[in-house]
């Protein structure tokens, strides 16, 4: 059974690759924090949007 080859410069430009392509696909899946603390991603914390525009049938105004 063949062991890491840790004496080999390629194997660290190929792992150093591997944790920064890595990082840059899973960073963006995590919940971010602003200044107050509150996550902006999370639904709970998210701010109720007002509606721009009521809800219409046909036309009608509610």
């Amino acid at each position: 059974m063949a062991g890491l080859p840790l004496d080999d410069w390629q194997f660290y430009v190929v792992s150093a690759a591997f944790l920064a392509a890595a990082w840059l696909i899973v960073r963006p899946l995590w919940p971010r924090k602003d200044a107050s603390g509150a996550c902006p991603n999370c639904a709970s914390s998210a701010p109720k949007r007002p509606r721009k525009t009521g809800l219409t049938v046909e036309g009608k105004r509610p």
